[in-house]
């Protein structure tokens, strides 16, 4: 019960933060180029220092095997959502933004709200684990993802865009560290602890931001939205927990990779579609809705782990 006491009060956190983010925009303090600056910041260096952060520690050959299992559980969550959005959301049927609707499905948040539950439960530890997710979320995205919205990437930009992004790479880079029994020197490494810590605050008053853009009347208007929302923070978290109790994981694993498998819709679906072309509005709704709703879903999803798994 304290893990949920604390899960609930990060998220009234984290959504007072989101407060702050609607109101600069409302009030004109942050605009939309603001927005996406503060955005690239937060995706190119802030969550890179998170990772490097959390696998500044000493080289354990255990640590080693639970991160090995977090990228597992990882694999699982988003290929069972992969298989669900493609047997529901079908090329030929009647979905004609189906690809949309895939990546709204397979793509959480794992960064921006998972990162922050995971380091007010479970500190350094839970961030380091949490990095699986993100790692194998962001190789999916970059080439899954991105052959959904644009059929003409190849595979050779598939295998590039897998690799060379800035998700990978900072955790190709901690891995290196870790293994290594690198610890940096003392004047990078608090810098990077700095820029790490703004984390939280900056990704929710984004958030804020973005939620402030969205017509909210219209989003709750969908029911494709509910319907996808439902998929993505209650239908698929409850299948990947099931199957996560089948397995003997400590119940820190357990639930840092439900909470990163429940987290809301990614930005990014909503992002990228405007890039390609797609339905982007679908996304943005969805995108909304979904972080709205996620402040009673997760704590739901994590408190039925707990009571079942102990």
């Amino acid at each position: 019960m304290e893990n949920i006491q604390i899960l609930v009060s990060q998220l009234l956190v984290m959504f007072l933060l989101m407060a702050v983010g609607y109101a600069c925009f409302r009030l004109k303090y942050l605009n939309n180029v603001g927005a996406g600056q503060m955005s690239l910041i937060l995706t190119r260096i802030v969550s890179s220092c998170v990772i490097i952060n959390s696998f500044q520690r000493e080289f354990d050959p255990s640590l080693v095997i639970v991160l090995l299992e977090a990228a597992g559980c990882a694999i699982f969550a988003m290929g069972l959502s992969i298989v669900i959005s493609h047997l529901l959301f079908r090329a030929d049927g009647p979905h004609k933004n189906f690809a949309d609707k895939r990546m709204c499905v397979v793509f959480t948040n794992c960064g921006f709200m998972a990162l922050p539950l995971l380091d007010a439960l479970y500190g350094s530890y839970g961030l380091f684990l949490g990095s699986a997710f993100i790692a194998v979320n962001n190789v999916l995205l970059w080439s899954y993802g991105v052959s959904q919205l644009c059929r003409d990437t190849t595979p050779a930009q598939k295998i590039r865009n897998a690799v060379l992004n800035p998700g990978v790479v900072s955790v190709a880079i901690a891995l290196i560290f870790f293994l290594t029994s690198f610890e940096l020197p003392t004047i990078p490494a608090t810098c990077i602890s700095y820029l790490a810590s703004l984390n939280t605050p900056v990704a929710m008053i984004i958030l804020g931001a973005f939620l402030a853009q969205c017509d909210l009347r219209s989003c709750f208007q969908d029911k494709q939205v509910y319907f996808v929302t439902a998929l993505r923070l209650l239908i698929l978290p409850l299948i990947t927990m099931a199957f996560f109790l089948l397995l003997p994981l400590d119940s820190t694993l357990r639930n840092t990779m439900l909470i990163s498998a429940a987290a809301p819709v990614a930005m990014v679906c909503s992002m990228f579609g405007q890039v390609y072309g797609t339905d982007y509005l679908f996304s943005t709704r969805t995108v909304a809705v979904s972080t709205i709703f996620s402040a009673l879903t997760i704590p739901f999803i994590i408190a039925l782990s707990s009571l079942i798994g102990g």
